[in-house]
């Protein structure tokens, strides 16, 4: 039976070099942004109902443009959880059909704000100082102070999120000590 590890972290805070470091070690990832962007370019359902709540000015060739959709969901969380709404039955129903054989890791840097605990089997959270997630965003995604405040404030405080999870892991200190504490994470899985 497939089992489901919930890795979650928030924006800049490292999730995306655990989940390809686990990748690399052999486990089966789904990453759930990744899904989405497929989700919002070609299934026409989900670009459907995207079109329809949030006006036709949010495609581009046919499909949804994320970047315009951006900007409208993270300068109003009404209109972030209507999003929500339409993208989460799409991915729900994806990772019903996911089978692995032992367990599968859910890349989702949104697993508490938008309900996906109660689908996973445990929660890796990874966390970083606040600074230095401020100052990777700001380099990675070349945004301002006040957009990167935005996004960072769209998702949950990390301490919220690293009470919730059953292990947590550290970036701040760079690839080689979160690389570590993953190798005991996975030693403690088997």
């Amino acid at each position: 039976m497939t089992r489901i590890i919930g890795l979650t972290g928030g924006i800049a805070t490292g999730k995306s070099t655990a989940a390809a470091y686990l990748r690399e070690q052999g486990f089966p990832v789904l990453d759930l942004d990744q899904l989405t962007h497929e989700l919002e370019a070609h299934d026409q359902d989900v670009i459907q109902q995207i079109t329809a709540v949030f006006g036709p000015a949010v495609q581009t060739d046919g499909q949804i443009d994320r970047k315009k959709l951006g900007r409208i969901v993270f300068a109003d969380p009404h209109l972030l959880k209507q999003l929500v709404r339409i993208i989460n039955p799409a991915l729900l129903k994806v990772i019903a059909e996911k089978t692995a054989p032992d367990w599968l890791i859910l890349d989702a840097p949104t697993l508490f704000e938008n309900g996906f605990t109660s689908y996973v089997d445990l929660i890796l959270m990874v966390t970083c100082e606040p600074m230095i997630q401020m100052q990777r965003l700001i380099t990675r995604d070349q945004v301002s102070i006040s957009w990167a405040s935005r996004l960072i404030g769209a998702q949950w405080p990390q301490r919220t999120k690293a009470a919730l999870a059953d292990q947590v892991v550290d970036s701040t200190q760079g690839k080689q000590k979160l690389y570590r504490e993953l190798q005991r994470f996975i030693e403690n899985l088997r």
